[in-house]
């Protein structure tokens, strides 16, 4: 399990009304999932507000 002050996440709306996020390592060395190095990770699915992306992003650094 992933703590959320190591990862900085950017949540941006790529229409009206369908926010996503990006989940970006905050220090090197870049994060390895099952032997694959990440830079960064975006949430799979819209989502109606900016807060709802951002919480979506945090279960995804909890899960890593």
């Amino acid at each position: 399990m992933a703590e959320l002050s190591q990862f900085s996440i950017l949540t941006y709306e790529r229409r009206p009304g369908h926010w996503r996020a990006a989940i970006t390592p905050v220090r090197q060395p870049t994060v390895s999932i099952k032997s694959t190095t990440i830079s960064s990770i975006v949430t799979p699915n819209d989502f109606a507000s900016e807060l709802d992306a951002k919480v979506a992003a945090e279960k995804l650094i909890r899960k890593i």
